[in-house]
């Protein structure tokens, strides 16, 4: 746009007042304005405007456009893994502020391709992390599918379909780890943290119900046990529910980074002569160091011995139990 010449080439929607024209993909055009520059489409141009459906469609296709032709690179060998810079480069080589004025769609569009053109491609063949992994292409629709579904699921009346598919899913899960027909409950959690002190929580209760009503005040001093190789969030989890680090009781692994059930079951009977309450062995099936897996067989048997709740913190090696060749190693986890 320059001087009252507006030239686009490719998809494009114009809105000029309240006349919108379409222009199909690989157009080429000019216009001459007289007296003014075109009006640029808001959000607020887009549905539920009365007249914003073509406005909507054209907008959403080419952020479409978009996200397929970064899908494309993102299996590409030929491109870098990540355009790295530095938070003080991207910080003084784009506009951060948050502006008082709405943006343009096009502005918007620009956006989008500026976000992903510094994003890790976590699908490239050559990218390798501990915690995330490449990009599934069902999932990755499953997860545009529930987005434009637009939905929570606190009620069945909300989401009917949403809510069912929940309940399988977890029914399936239950089957997998080895609980006959799949009885049980479950929850899906916002990451490993929160499932650790979910955990620790419920192990509580379901010792001391009163606890809920009366508070820590009303109960004797209780302890948990995890590896010394366990993840932090397990006396996060404690500090958070007023049980408190102290009473997270480390116990010593061996070389490979396994639990040692023999120095388990010797901290759970010193903790006893003290007059202290075991409530929680928290085993790990996956440490975030070694990837070891705690030996879930022989934990089980001494939880069961001294009537303890036993957890596996399985966020990062629960997987294998879909993998026929390496299950094996979340044996006892039922």
């Amino acid at each position: 746009r320059e001087a009252g010449q507006f030239h686009t080439k490719g998809r494009s929607a114009t809105h000029f007042g309240t006349r919108l024209r379409l222009f199909p993909k690989g157009t080429e055009i000019s216009l001459t304005l007289k007296g003014s520059n075109p009006v640029c489409s808001f959000s607020a141009d887009l549905l539920p405007a009365s007249d914003g459906e073509a406005v909507t469609l054209a907008f959403l296709q080419d952020v479409m456009d978009i996200l397929l032709q970064y899908l494309v690179k993102n299996f590409d060998r030929s491109t870098k893994v990540i355009d790295f810079h530095y938070p003080n480069e991207l910080l003084q080589e784009y506009n951060w502020e948050l502006a008082d004025q709405p943006q343009t769609l096009e502005e918007i569009l620009l956006n989008c391709r500026t976000a992903l053109k510094y994003a890790i491609k976590t699908g490239h063949p050559r990218y390798f992390n501990q915690l995330s992994t490449g990009l599934d292409m069902v999932g990755l629709a499953a997860d545009w599918l529930t987005s434009t579904a637009n939905t929570n699921m606190f009620t069945y009346e909300i989401a009917p379909v949403f809510v069912l598919l929940e309940y399988v899913t977890l029914r399936k899960m239950r089957e997998i780890i080895g609980w006959p027909g799949g009885s049980g409950d479950g929850i899906f959690s916002p990451g490993g943290a929160i499932s650790n002190m979910y955990a620790m929580l419920i192990a509580r209760f379901k010792m001391f119900p009163e606890v809920k009503e009366k508070g820590m005040a009303a109960i004797p001093r209780l302890v948990a046990f995890t590896s010394e190789h366990s993840h932090f969030s397990v006396k996060k989890g404690a500090a958070a529910l007023g049980i408190g680090t102290d009473s997270v009781i480390l116990i010593r692994c061996d070389e490979r980074g396994k639990m040692i059930p023999s120095d388990l079951e010797r901290r759970i009977v010193e903790a006893k002569q003290k007059g202290f309450v075991p409530f929680l062995v928290s085993a790990t099936a996956g440490t975030t160091v070694y990837g070891a897996f705690d030996p879930l067989i022989a934990i089980a048997d001494i939880c069961k011995k001294y009537k303890i709740w036993m957890h596996v913190d399985g966020a990062w090696g629960g997987g294998l139990l879909m993998s026929r060749k390496h299950k094996w190693k979340l044996n006892g986890v039922e």
